[in-house]
This record gives C-alpha cells, sequence and structure tokens, in this order.
C-alpha cells in the first residue's frame, strides 16, 4: 500500500511540475516580443504595448485583425533627448508584421505614463481607460 501511495504522489508531483514547465514554454512562444517587458505590458483587444526601461524603447504590436492601426500613447516626466515629453509610437502595419519599437533616450528615473490607442483614418476608436505607470 504504501509503495502505491508512493507512485501515486511521484506521479501527481511529476505531473503538476510538467503542468507548470509547460504553461511556461507556452507563455513565452506566444508572447514572444512581449516576453522583454513582461512588467509593463498592457493589452487592447489582441493589440499590446509596454514600456522597457533597458534602452528606454517603447513596443506596440497591432495584432487584432480589424484594420485598425494600434499607437502607444506616452508622456514622460522629463524631456528625452529630442526634448519631448509626449508622443506615439505606432504599428499601422496590420497583424501579420510584428512589433514596433521606439528608442526615445529618456533620461534616468524618468516616469512615463502610457496607453494603447487603436486609431482609424487618424481618429481613436477604443483605447485604454486609464494610463499606466513606469519608470525608466
Amino acid at each position: 500500500m504504501k509503495r502505491i501511495a508512493a507512485v501515486t504522489a511521484l506521479v501527481i508531483g511529476s505531473m503538476a511540475t510538467a503542468g507548470v514547465t509547460a504553461a511556461s514554454a507556452s507563455d513565452v512562444t506566444r508572447d514572444g516580443d512581449r516576453a522583454s517587458c513582461a512588467k509593463t505590458k498592457i493589452y487592447l483587444n489582441d493589440d499590446w504595448g509596454c514600456v522597457i526601461s533597458s534602452g528606454d524603447r517603447v513596443k506596440v504590436a497591432d495584432d487584432t485583425w480589424d484594420g485598425n492601426g494600434t499607437r502607444l500613447h506616452w508622456t514622460s516626466s522629463l524631456p528625452n533627448s529630442s526634448g519631448k515629453t509626449e508622443g506615439y509610437c505606432k504599428d499601422y502595419d496590420g497583424s501579420e508584421n510584428g512589433s514596433k519599437e521606439c528608442d526615445y533616450q529618456f533620461p534616468e528615473g524618468t516616469t512615463i505614463n502610457y496607453k494603447l490607442e487603436q486609431i482609424s483614418d487618424g481618429e481613436v476608436v477604443d483605447a485604454n481607460e486609464r494610463w499606466r505607470q513606469a519608470v525608466v
């Protein structure tokens, strides 16, 4: 009886570990570019965006099959190397062309507020309701 209990515990433990490993590997494969910005990524339908503190970059991806483009709208507490405190990183190329990455060269310690917007003919047709925040 002890042997059956030990084998059962081993099998259940192995299955639980395999499940966690498979889920983790699946997330990395499914998310691709998202893995580099996992702590700051946000979604709007299937579109996504994030702030990457390493290198002062933002990424955005138009992954929704809806005919709209996607942009990550950002504001910053300090001006970047171009003197800007607001801007957009845009992906209007459709859902099959991967993500777009924008490099803004913010000073260390800059607070970035950001949200996603879906755009059609230059007009915002959908957006995140609240701004998110990250420090670069």
